[in-house]
């Protein structure tokens, strides 16, 4: 695991590529947090302000709310929150999960693509799962593989799905609005809408029970005005088409988006965990290192004393059955100096720094001792 915190400018540019799982989200602060799963697979590097940002396993990143973002590719899931300055996708593998921006572009994801409470335009090219969301201002998604289901849509609507589309508008006045879908459509309006109902549902039932309209039929085409008409909501499907009134209702993909918020949280949670775990196995192996380096001292320093006890019994040792004329002077010994304190002292440094070993210690006090 690994954390990295460098300084970055609030309008700086990010890049991110990552073959794992990536969550990030908008801070106030100037400073990019990086925590990774695997610290070997981490990389970054800054090129001309721009911060390149790499990982081969699950990441985590919190950056400056302001920043601009680019996804250059996630292999796993990705989740993008709290974030108002440009945001561009160009390739998720698996589902995407996005709130509180201010706008985001993108060019693929493999997986679902599930967002919120946004308060600027979407732009989406190619969805292969789901596309959900609640609380979008314009939305244009030309190509969702699955089902498309908006809720609290208040601008301009172009949607592609190839299974069923619901859609529920708020906007008023109602503004452009163009869903093509492979199966079902539902739209629903709010009771003062205005708008012209343009309708294609290849011959199955188009039913409306909106703003003073009551049609049941089975057509090819059908146009029919809202209220006092307006804008046009073109509806095209290869299923039935459906137009109710109706409130806007978040739908149960919000809580997909819960639930991933809290699982990374609890990634951050195991990561510190981690390395409280690691500091303990650290400190445990210092306290160790420290044991074995006091007792090594401590054996040296009983090996020098023994040599020293030694040396001083052999010079105070007389031979027996000798003896010398009390005229006669006798030739003084020659006495042995032994080693210094200072030497003593320089032999338990280099024990210490561990340059030499316990026995190479007693050697050099043996030569030293003479």
């Amino acid at each position: 695991m690994k954390q990295t915190i460098v300084p970055m400018k609030s309008d700086a540019k990010l890049v991110v590529r990552t073959s794992a799982d990536l969550f990030i989200e908008g801070s106030d602060q100037a400073q990019l947090v990086a925590t990774v799963d695997d610290s070997y697979s981490f990389r970054m590097k800054d090129e001309n302000g721009t911060i390149y940002l790499y990982a081969d396993s699950d990441t985590k990143l919190v950056v400056p709310t302001t920043a601009s973002l680019v996804l250059e590719r996630v292999s796993g899931d990705a989740s993008l929150l709290n974030f108002k300055g440009k945001a561009e996708v160009q390739k998720i593998g698996g589902d995407f999960h996005f709130q509180g921006l201010s706008g985001i572009t993108i060019e693929t994801v493999g997986g679902d693509c599930i967002f919120k409470e946004m308060t600027g335009p979407v732009e989406i090219k190619r969805v292969g799962g789901d596309l959900d969301g609640f609380q979008v201002t314009d939305i244009r998604a030309y190509g969702v593989g699955g089902d498309i289901e908006l809720s609290a849509v208040k601008g301009k609507a172009q949607v592609t799905a190839g299974g069923d589309a619901h859609l529920q508008l708020t906007a008023d006045p109602i503004v452009e609005t163009k869903v093509t879908a492979g199966g079902d459509i539902y739209v629903g309006v709010t009771e003062t809408a205005n708008a012209n109902l343009v309708m294609n549902s290849h011959g199955e039932e188009i039913t409306v029970h909106a703003c003073g309209q009551q049609l049941d039929i089975e057509a090819e085409d059908y146009t029919l005005p809202l209220g006092q008409g307006g804008a046009e909501i073109v509806l095209n499907a290869g299923g039935e088409v459906r137009v109710r009134e109706g409130k806007e209702a978040m739908g149960e993909f919000s809580f997909v988006i819960e639930d991933i918020n809290s699982s990374w949280h609890d990634f951050g949670r195991e990561i510190e965990e981690k390395i409280r775990r690691s500091m303990k196995g650290v400190n445990h192996q210092l306290r160790h290192a420290s044991w074995e380096a006091s007792t090594a001292m401590r054996k040296a320093a009983e090996q020098m004393d023994q040599f020293s006890r030694n040396y001083q019994s052999g010079r105070d040792n007389r031979v027996v059955g000798f003896g010398f004329d009390a005229n006669e002077s006798a030739a003084p010994a020659k006495e042995k100096s032994g080693a210094s304190d200072e030497e003593r002292m320089m032999i338990l440094k280099m024990l210490q720094e561990k340059k030499i070993t316990v026995e190479e210690a007693e050697k050099l006090l043996q030569a030293l001792e003479g």
